[in-house]
């Protein structure tokens, strides 16, 4: 009797994550969720259903940033299954990466000495999944990012920021540019590396090269809703980038 009963959690979890991941491929987050919050009562220690949890819970609180007040409370889920997820399995990279990337998601809401703090833990837990996995894509992207957000900071920030909290911040837009790339070795169609690689090409002032980086984030197949919503910043960016006078 129990080996049926396990048979039928069993399937019962592969159903609804089925049926969850084919919500969540028809740009569907919210009702993909259901059905993952719905495994995850059946199943609560899978690293499947903790990995969409993270995910999904991530992507809806990137899709209410800056629209209404739920951001910050979808951002706190899915850091708390980030966590759990981490704890229960710290040796696979996913771990280290969903907990990099769920922490990272929380920094808009901190103070600044909070900020730092969650960016060194950002960075060790992308560095761990990179460790673990050296074709792990979307950690390399994470450390781009905060490469290049580093970079942007004035000489006064970055001398307040090592005499007040002990830490230097030394990034460089040419380390940003290599990680992005590194990252399309291993995911060629990364919509979200060559949205990035844009990014970090506009901040060094190299206009041709955005563009060429946006227009290939634009035309990448979607595959969730919160790439379509990047697709269409895509078409923004390239919009008011070709607006520009040189």
């Amino acid at each position: 009797m129990i080996f049926v009963s396990l048979q039928a959690v069993s399937q019962g979890t592969s159903d609804l994550l089925r049926t969850g991941d084919e919500f969540y491929e028809k740009l569907q987050t919210a009702e993909a969720l259901q059905r993952y919050e719905q495994a995850y009562k059946l199943a609560p220690h899978e690293s499947e259903i903790l990995t969409r949890l993270v995910r999904a819970y991530s992507d809806l609180g990137w899709l209410h940033l800056r629209k209404d007040t739920s951001s910050e409370f979808f951002y706190l889920r899915a850091v708390a299954y980030a966590e759990s997820l981490l704890q229960l399995y710290p040796s696979l990279p996913a771990s280290h990466f969903w907990y990099a990337l769920a922490n990272g998601s929380m920094i808009p809401f901190k103070s600044t000495s909070q900020k730092i703090r969650i960016g060194k833990i950002v960075r060790a837990h992308a560095e761990k999944a990179i460790e673990l996995d050296s074709t792990f894509s979307y950690a390399y992207i994470i450390l781009a990012i905060f490469e290049r957000e580093e970079a942007k900071l004035s000489w006064f920030e970055k001398t307040i920021a090592r005499i007040v909290f002990g830490g230097d911040l030394n990034g460089s837009f040419p380390r940003s540019i290599d990680l992005l790339h590194k990252a399309l070795t291993f995911d060629p169609n990364s919509m979200y590396a060559y949205f990035e690689l844009s990014r970090t090409y506009d901040a060094m002032g190299e206009k041709d090269k955005a563009l060429t980086s946006l227009e290939k984030a634009r035309t990448l197949p979607v595959h969730s809703e919160r790439e379509e919503l990047l697709r269409r910043y895509s078409e923004h960016y390239l919009a008011e980038m070709e607006s520009r006078n040189d």
